[in-house]
This record gives structure tokens, sequence and C-alpha cells, in this order.
């Protein structure tokens, strides 16, 4: 094993990380970069993807174009575009602007773009890589996040581990490569393989309802050294299901072959945000506006929504919303042991929403009673505003517990 390794290590020193190569990541995501531009782009729906109408212009600037035959296109249509557009929201150079068809936007982070322009190759190169294996989430592309949270990195595995040594030819299935690539999250990380140059690709004639007509796929030299060591050197951590505390995780290990890689991205700090935030919270028709000084914590506004729809308090509960990365996050009740985030711990002033946006309120995960919370405006601050309360009250709330003398089975009772 050992001299295995040291050979793997050997083929990584006489590896030269540049603009053209290995792969064509570091060229195509300077593309995204420089087509989102200063002034960033209009994103398309909630989860601020690429404009749709400019997807085919993106495509064409690519190392390696697909040109997809498809009528109705959309940013999956794009295994590679998607790919570039995940590590954009992964590294968190990309950030959601504004809402909506009319102001919504996806612009470039200046000071994430500032520290990015201040790396070497080598060092973009690995903080992109560790951003597809260590930080992306499925949810970041617009996907519905899984019950696994670390599927994107479960399935490059999964597709490395498949090709195998010796590749696998797609002309010898009935279906090619479909039946192998099955969903947007095995197209989006086979293609990111490929960029990154870890995985050589041949492809046929673009036809008809097929976006990428893979004939053939398999590892590279390249690939073979790095994941080869990757995987082995760190297989319980790669796998494990915590967050990982930032960029450089691998750079201990792997700076003896890449002795260039020596800065990071860091992620910014959470800015606090002071004022009074004024939230409305819906259960189907009914509603309540309700207040918040920045300073209190999410625990009291989940006190505030229960007492406001005169439910009894007695269950768990949890905030769900989504980072400005595009990644999910779940704030659970204090008695939740096993939560990364708690209620109590977690101060309004430092959520990740805009005016206009929404969260998730889900009380006793039995009867899933699910609020719409959205956060209407932030006023300025108001020292005399103590504790949240409730400014506005529309619509009867729903009965908790259904009243035993009131349920009727529709029958009759039995008379003697």
């Amino acid at each position: 094993m050992k001299a295995a390794h040291k050979e793997l290590g050997e083929s990584l020193r006489r590896q030269t990380i540049d603009k053209n190569g290995p792969g064509t990541i570091l060229r195509d995501f300077e593309t995204l970069l420089e087509f989102i531009g200063p002034d960033g782009v209009r994103a398309t729906g909630k989860y601020h993807l690429l404009p749709i109408d400019r997807l085919f212009e993106l495509d064409a600037r690519m190392s390696l174009p697909l040109r997809p035959i498809a009528k109705r296109p959309q940013q999956r249509s794009f295994p590679h575009i998607n790919g570039l557009y995940l590590l954009l929201r992964a590294t968190r150079l990309g950030v959601p602007k504004g809402l909506g068809k009319g102001t919504g936007r996806l612009v470039l982070d200046p000071t994430m773009l500032d520290a990015w322009r201040a790396m070497n190759t080598t060092e973009q190169y690995f903080n992109l890589l560790e951003a597809w294996l260590l930080h992306a989430r499925r949810e970041m592309m617009g996907e519905a996040g899984g019950g696994f949270r670390e599927a994107m990195r479960w399935t490059a595995m999964r597709l490395w581990t498949d090709l195998g040594t010796k590749g696998l030819d797609f002309r010898k299935r009935k279906r090619g490569a479909r039946d192998w690539l099955y969903g947007q999250e095995a197209y989006c990380n086979f293609a990111l393989l490929e960029v990154f140059g870890l995985a050589d690709v041949e492809r046929g004639e673009s036809a008809e309802g097929e976006n990428w007509p893979i004939l053939r796929a398999r590892r590279t030299s390249f690939g073979e050294a790095l994941l080869g060591i990757l995987f082995d050197f760190t297989r319980e951590s790669f796998f494990d299901e915590k967050d990982s505390p930032g960029f450089g995780v691998w750079q201990p290990m792997l700076q003896e072959y890449f002795p260039e890689w020596r800065r990071n991205l860091t992620f910014p700090e959470p800015q606090f945000r002071d004022g009074v935030y004024y939230f409305k919270a819906k259960l189907g028709s009914p509603w309540r506006r309700i207040a918040v000084p920045a300073d209190h914590d999410l625990d009291g506004l989940a006190r505030c929504i229960i007492s406001a729809f005169d439910f009894h308090g007695d269950h768990l509960y949890a905030f769900r919303f989504r980072e400005r990365d595009g990644s999910q996050v779940s704030v659970e009740h204090p008695y939740v042991d096993d939560a990364d985030r708690h209620t109590d711990d977690y101060s309004i002033g430092y959520l990740p929403l805009e005016e206009g946006e929404s969260m998730q309120f889900e009380y006793d995960f039995g009867a899933s009673w699910r609020f719409n919370v959205t956060l209407e405006n932030v006023e300025p601050p108001n020292r005399r505003m103590k504790k949240p309360r409730i400014v506005e009250s529309h619509g009867k709330a729903p009965k908790e517990y259904w009243d035993e003398d009131e349920y009727d089975d529709g029958e009759d009772d039995e008379t003697d």
C-alpha cells in the first residue's frame, strides 16, 4: 500500500496546475465569472438560477460546449454549466439579490471575489474541488434536499467507483449513459469529474432529448492519483455528515505534492442586522403579524407564533430557511439533542433573509403544522420594545387537537 501511495504521489508531483489543466475547470469557471460580471445577471425563479434565455450563449463560451437540442432548455439541460453554478454558490462567490422576476439577480460577492483573485491557479483548483466535495448541497442548484445531507459527495464517489480502472463503453448499453446517469445530481457530478480533469469523456452527436450524448468514459491518470489518495486517506472523514469548517481541509495531505497551495477562501462572518423585524406568519388562510427585536432569538419568535394561533406549545418545532449559498438550514427546538443549531442560540438579527423572503416554521413533528413565515420589513431599533408581540391578527386559527365530544364517526348509537 505504501508503495502504491508513493507511486501516486510521484504522479501528482509531476502535475502542473494552470488555466490549461488538468481539465477545463479554471477556464470555464472564469468564463462564468465574466458572464455574471460586475452588475450581476437576472436570476430565474426563487432559487436564483442562471437566466434561461442566455444559457445557450453561456454554453457557447465553454471550452467544450454541449449545444443540446432542446425546445425548452433549463439549467439542468447543461450539466457542466449546472456544475459550475453549484461551485459558484458553494464558494459563496455568487449570491442572490432581490426576489422574483422583477428584482431577482445573481451577483458576485466583492469580498469573496477579491480573495479569489488573490489566489494562484493551484489554490483556485483545490478550493473549487473542496467546494464541490465538501461544501456543495443539492439545494444550491434548486433540487429538493434529501434526508442524507451529503448526497452530492456520495454520488461523486459512486460514479468514480463505477467507472473502474477500465472505464465504461456506453455504446454497448441499450439506453447509453442514461441508465447509469439517473437524475440531475448524477449528471452534474459526472460533468464535474470531466471539467476537473478526473475523467475523460468521449461524446457523440447531439440528439433530441439527450442533452449529453456520452459514448465512452474513463478515469484519467491524474484522477487515479488524486482521488486514489483522497478516497483512501480520508474515507471516514470524507463522508462525515458534519459541516466542514471551511477550505483547506485537504491542504495538509496534499501540500507536499502541491507546495503552491498556501491560501484558501474564507467564508465571511454573518453580519448582525439591528432593528425590529416584522414577520407575517400564515397557517393556510389565517395569519398573524408579529414584531420581534433583532436581539431576541428564534425561540422567542416560535413561542409567539404558537401563542398567536392558540396552540398549547408542548411539542418540538423547527425553523427552516436557506443560507446565502442556497443550502437549507434547520434551527430546532432546544430539546433536540442532535440538532446543529438551536432556536435559543440563534438571534433574529442573523437571519439571512431579505424583505419578502420566507422561512418555514414546523410545529409538532407528528401533526406537522407548517407555517409560512415571511419577513415583511425591518424597521429601525425601538428600545422600548422589550419582547416579541403580535401586532395584527386575521382569521380564526384551527384547533390544535380534535375534541372527542365533537367527533362523529357517522354511525348511530345502539339502543337496547
